[in-house]
């Protein structure tokens, strides 16, 4: 869909104070040209160009060198790489009109794992952070310094990371960092990570970015996540600021197939251009935002970031309770619905949840899910996990929903979602950065269900169900973007939290899904996506590993 596709990359011929990908294009494929992990001939090529790349900018450049630890000199070793090696950063700086004030740190790792060229981890971040200085230089001076810091060492435990936070002079100046990774080779750009105590910086990214990409949840998520990248290094010494990432054609994550050729160009023109405008807004502010409470957001099929504090997601959640409340006593008062009626609607909307998550993690063992399975074969396997899952839930909801006769359409609806209002209601108490997962769908079936006991209880009128029709598909279209999110950030490892979806979507459908079609022809539409998912979850498990798992991790631990 077009909300979760990244923009078309900028000409050569863009605007000088434009990101343009096919200008960051001539440095990914430099970069890129080999594989150049920490130690090679190729890393100190790569290293060379990128400090000229620099220096032709402007900017002063200097070096940093510094041992690896020994989890990185391990790492590197079953590799086959010098015992003797040390990462390498290169540092660049950028003078603002003031050299005192807290700097910006724009931050990129230019070394690949063994066997990949890394056009996209990080070669495209490298790549953007070049192109975003040159845009910047495009202009006067800013108002403070921005430093680039192009870490080495990143694949081998962050260590280049380590040593500037932990030693450079440079290092005690920053007052926020940008840091710019990737796992895969293309879908847009995901700002997925933020310092602590995000609020006023989230603030500052939803009034300065065009085309965001962002939600609370992805934050939540990646901090409970044992992955680390170079950003978790001054994020836990407390400083602020942004991680940057694209996630979509995983299969290239770490593959030697990760050639420049085949990252997406709009990927990285989404990327770099978030970046633009985060840093040019960081650079020129007078004041770096302060410290501020976490705040919950997200972007609304990429049009703009809806960002607010966590306490007034009681209050999105209280508007759908009224609203609830308002449908539930005219539509009982008509005759419409009995209390046992919503009680047995909520009981079957925990079942549906709770058969899908079943069949979901089925379906995963079937397709080679568990010990043993390679990490970088199931991330091949994404596009047809994540079709799996969706035909999956699909079958569930058609069974969940035609196994019986529809009865009390009002009950089975209103039921489901005073169930995910409770649902609501714990998770904004317990995490509030992931309540807009369920109060903001919930919010929008309130008000069609409000509007319909209102205007036509019968649910017979053609504008009103055109109204739920629309408030529906807003719905299902912010849900199915998020859930691609979700499904290339932990489905093939989790995919039971797909279940949520699906039960998001019934609840946005379900006046119309219950009046949809007849029983029979559901029911067998049911069990040929179920055979269907079947299939594919064989399919997964009986093909050769993929030509994209990286050599090293098919190798026994020395």
């Amino acid at each position: 869909m077009l909300a979760a596709r990244p923009p078309a990359a900028e000409p050569a011929g863009a605007p000088a104070d434009h990101f343009s990908a096919t200008r960051a294009f001539a440095d990914i494929r430099v970069v890129a040209a080999a594989a150049h992990p920490t130690g090679s001939a190729d890393n100190a090529r790569v290293r060379a160009y990128l400090a000229a790349r620099l220096g032709a900018l402007g900017l002063a450049v200097q070096t940093q060198a510094s041992p690896l630890t020994p989890q990185g000199a391990e790492r590197l070793r079953l590799w086959g790489g010098p015992p003797a090696a040390q990462a390498v950063n290169i540092l660049g700086v950028m003078p603002g009109r003031d050299p005192v004030a807290p700097a910006v740190l724009l931050m990129a790792h230019y070394d690949t794992v063994s066997g990949s060229p890394g056009a996209a981890d990080d070669g495209a971040g490298v790549a953007a952070a070049l192109e975003v200085v040159r845009a910047l230089k495009a202009a006067p001076a800013p108002a403070r310094d921005l430093v680039v810091l192009f870490t080495d060492a990143e694949e081998l435990n962050s260590d280049g990371a380590a040593a500037f936070f932990a030693g450079h002079p440079l290092a005690r100046r920053v007052g926020v960092v940008v840091n710019l990774e990737a796992r895969g080779g293309g879908g847009r750009a995901l700002m997925f990570e933020t310092g602590p105590d995000n609020g006023a910086m989230v603030g500052l990214y939803a009034r300065s970015v065009r085309r965001p990409s962002a939600n609370s949840l992805a934050v939540l998520v990646y901090r409970l996540l044992p992955n680390i990248t170079d950003f978790s290094i001054p994020k836990a010494a407390g400083i602020p600021g942004f991680n940057l990432a694209f996630l979509g054609r995983p299969g290239l994550y770490h593959a030697p197939q990760a050639t420049p050729a085949a990252v997406d160009p709009g990927s990285v023109q989404h990327l770099g251009a978030q970046t633009l405008d985060i840093v040019r807004a960081l650079v020129e502010a007078d004041r770096l935002p302060p410290r501020a409470p976490d705040a919950v957001f997200a972007d609304l099929l990429g049009l703009g970031l809806i960002v607010y504090p966590a306490w007034a997601g009681w209050i999105v959640l209280g508007l759908a309770a009224a609203m609830l409340g308002f449908a539930y006593v005219r539509v009982r008062a008509g005759g419409r619905m009995q209390d046992a009626q919503a009680a047995f609607g909520a009981a079957w909307g925990f079942g549906l949840l709770l058969v899908a998550a079943v069949a979901l993690n089925a379906a995963n063992v079937v397709s080679g899910q568990g010990r043993g399975a390679n990490y970088y074969d199931r991330l091949a396997a994404v596009p047809r996990l994540e079709l799996q899952a969706a035909v999956l839930c699909a079958a569930v909801i058609l069974v969940m929903t035609f196994a019986r006769a529809a009865a009390s359409l009002w009950g089975r609806w209103l039921g489901l979602g005073l169930m995910v209002l409770a649902a609501g209601l714990a998770v904004q108490a317990a995490a509030p950065a992931a309540a807009p997962v369920l109060a903001w769908p919930l919010l929008l079936m309130a008000a069609a269900a409000a509007l319909a006991a209102w205007r036509d209880p019968d649910l017979e009128s053609p504008p009103v169900l055109a109204a739920l029709a629309a408030l529906a598909a807003v719905g299902i279209a912010q849900g199915l973007v998020l859930a691609h999110l979700a499904f290339l950030g932990v489905g093939a490892d989790a995919p039971a939290a797909m279940a949520v979806f699906a039960l998001l979507s019934v609840l946005l459908i379900w006046p119309l899904l219950a009046q949809a079609a007849p029983r029979r022809p559901m029911l067998a539409l049911a069990a040929a996506m179920a055979l269907g998912a079947a299939g594919l979850a064989l399919s997964v498990r009986l093909d050769p590993p993929a030509a994209t798992v990286p050599a090293y991790s098919l190798k026994p631990a020395a």
